[in-house]
């Protein structure tokens, strides 16, 4: 499809980039909208509010069109907790201090529709006509800007988003901040004038003047009108689905449930169909009966435009053996989103480093010689071979990324602390983050994007305040350029994967990249420091059982051995160490020279099972030497397939790793060097 824009937009055409877009829903909300609201309320006329709650209809077509067009939609809305804490007395009583004869009734106080502008309350909701879909995000902000005190920011990012269309109310109060709110990040705004409407007609005149003022010094406006032309062009007319031949990922089946005759029950009988192949044994502990997850399961809607589904609506997924499938939040999650839980996949339950598997029953999905990665050998496994869409899983130093490269599957290795982690079984709690094992970075990335946000119940989960505010490039990576360093000791790569590797960072630099030296002392020591610390741990927790597999029991008695060498104040002395190591290493990130990201191979090379038996300790430590070094410094990080190589056409897997919390920006670049 050609490049999308609204081409009568002021001071010029504003560009609609192809899943990067979003129309953004200002608080189209009862108690603005509806008389007897806080709005009308506060109103000086009916004529005046009548203006206002005319842009419901056009707002609404505007959110049809972007529906229509494929552009993500998010709503907002303005409201604060019960208990009022997060409204300031300023906001609240101000006016009413001012002008106790119209400002009669505040923030907080009982109304016709229910307390006044309190979430919960009839009025806080948002009006019939503009209803958000059950896969569209709504974010509460407890100001008039949609950034502040809000996540706002990480939603956008997560999503890949860089340009966005407002419309809602008020022109002059919620909007205007937002769009100034929006021009600070980064982000590409357009005011959609004829869909925003504000209680004072000169102020709110000046204010569409101002959002594309001084040759766009902030932004563009230009009324829905160009966006409702362009949704006129897309095709109505539903193809059709064939019955065994499909592509079960995530954005594909969102696609067919919504615009073919697709349906989950076809898919799951896919699914299934495989999963009970004998081949498939070794990867699941437990399969979910099939009929019990259809029921769950709405009742299937076809049509693109009256479609009201949750976001993982018949999306078939898989976890592995660490979670508590009853409990687990995420799980949960995504149950309530309509996803359906397949199976419970396999992991070498010992903890055993990052290949500790040598079962001549586990091997690679390419060739029966090779091993299949280790512990999340499972999760990888099954996407490889299409049992699902997606797989959960525990990555401590690289036991999930390292089975997804060999796999030929991405492995994206979440920063530690932004998915919720309660109730799944870890090795390393302070270090084990959570893994999305994927077909496609583009998959990933939605799986984390929907499922992400801090659960106060976690003690590992990481506040929002916590995670880092990058200003947003909305040109892309490979427009507006990015800059990597690759390490400075490639000695343990195998032939085959020094070449791959060699290919791979020159087309990062064809695709926008420059590479960039970097000192790799502090790198370097830091990963002599982490092992160690990392096999303390292991035997503090103590969840791994002994192996009857003599190559296994080999690399847990190295684990054992290494950790009680290290006396219990060395590990606070190391582990104060590696701090300054990381404040160093981000250092590397920050100002005009910094780097955006690492590109790494994900592992050295690709052992068979023949080498990990005769050397397991030592090829344990050799797989994980770039990939354990994410995980010591907090970093997020995914894998995916570059190349193949060999006669048996092994997959040779890359790794693009970036700070802690900038997941968002990490991801812009490896959805691009895909």
């Amino acid at each position: 499809m050609a490049p999308l824009s609204l081409t009568t937009a002021k001071p010029c055409p504003f560009a609609l980039p192809e899943g990067r877009t979003a129309l953004v829903v200002i608080d189209m909300q009862k108690d603005f909208l509806l008389k007897n609201g806080y709005g009308y309320l506060q109103c000086p006329s009916e004529e005046v509010f009548e203006q206002v709650s005319s842009v419901i209809e056009p707002t609404a077509k505007a959110i049809a069109a972007a529906r229509k067009l494929g552009l993500h939609v998010i709503h907002t809305r303005e409201g604060h907790v019960s208990d009022l804490s997060d409204c300031p007395p300023t906001k609240r009583i101000r006016q009413a201090t001012v002008n106790p004869d119209r400002h009669k009734l505040v923030i907080g106080v009982e109304g016709p529709m229910g307390r006044l502008l309190v979430r919960g309350s009839d009025g806080h909701d948002i009006v019939d006509e503009v209803k958000p879909l059950k896969d569209e995000p709504v974010l509460d902000k407890p100001g008039k800007g949609s950034f502040y005190n809000t996540d706002f920011h990480q939603m956008l990012v997560s999503r890949g988003i860089t340009h966005l269309l407002l419309a809602g109310v008020t022109t002059e109060c919620c909007v205007a901040t937002t769009f100034r709110e929006a021009n600070d990040h980064g982000f590409e705004t357009c005011v959609l004038t004829d869909c925003t409407g504000g209680f004072d007609g000169p102020i709110v005149s000046a204010t569409m003047d101002l959002f594309c003022a001084y040759d766009g010094l902030l932004g563009y406006n230009c009324t829905s009108k160009p966006l409702l032309e362009l949704a006129a062009t897309v095709s109505t007319i539903p193809p059709s689905v064939g019955e065994d031949v499909f592509d079960i990922s995530i954005a594909s089946l969102r696609n067919a449930y919504r615009t073919s005759n697709l349906t989950p029950a076809k898919v799951v009988e896919y699914v299934y169909e495989q999963v009970s192949k004998p081949e498939s044994a070794v990867i699941f502990s437990k399969i979910f009966d099939k009929d019990a997850a259809l029921k769950a399961l709405p009742e299937p809607v076809i049509v693109a435009d009256v479609a009201d589904m949750p976001y993982f609506y018949g999306i078939p997924f898989t976890v592995s053996e660490n979670f508590d499938c009853e409990n687990s939040k995420l799980v949960k999650d995504l149950l309530a989103s309509g996803a359906i839980l397949v199976g419970i996949t396999k992991i070498e339950a010992t903890g055993a480093g990052v290949a500790g598997v040598s079962n001549p029953e586990i091997t690679s999905e390419y060739s029966a010689e090779y091993a299949a990665g280790g512990y999340s050998y499972g999760s990888s496994l099954a996407i490889a071979r299409g049992l699902g869409s997606f797989s959960l899983a525990l990555d401590t130093d690289g036991s999930a990324r390292i089975p997804a490269a060999f796999s030929g599957v991405v492995g994206y290795n979440v920063s530690k602390g932004l998915l919720p982690s309660d109730k799944i079984a870890k090795f390393c709690p302070s270090i084990d983050s959570i893994a999305i094992i994927a077909t496609t970075v583009a998959d990933a990335r939605c799986v984390f994007a929907e499922l992400r946000g801090q659960d106060l119940t976690d003690p590992y989960s990481v506040p929002d305040r916590a995670i880092p505010i990058k200003s947003v490039d909305f040109r892309g990576p490979t427009d507006g350029g990015f800059r990597f360093a690759v390490p400075d000791d490639l000695s343990l790569l195998s032939a085959d994967y020094r070449t791959a590797f060699a290919s791979f960072v020159a087309k990062a630099k064809s695709l926008g990249g420059t590479e960039v030296e970097i000192d790799w002392s502090g790198i370097t020591k830091a990963s002599k420091l982490v092992g160690p610390i990392m096999d303390v741990e292991r035997k503090a927790f103590g969840r791994a059982s002994v192996s009857a597999d003599p190559v296994v029991a080999k690399v847990q008695e190295a684990i054992r051995a290494s950790a009680s060498e290290v006396p219990a104040m060395k590990v606070f002395q190391d582990l104060d160490t590696l701090r300054a190591l990381k404040t160093e290493l981000y250092l590397k990130f920050e100002g005009a020279a910094g780097i955006d990201v690492i590109i790494t191979p994900t592992a050295p090379y690709h052992p068979t099972l023949a080498e990990l038996e005769a050397n397991p300790v030592t090829v344990n430590a050799d797989l994980s030497i770039f990939t354990k070094l994410t995980n010591a410094f907090g970093m997020c990080s995914a894998t995916m397939k570059a190349d193949e190589y060999g006669p048996l056409k092994l997959p040779f897997g890359v790794m693009i790793s970036g700070p802690m919390g900038i997941d968002g920006r990490m991801l812009d670049i490896a959805e691009a060097l895909s």
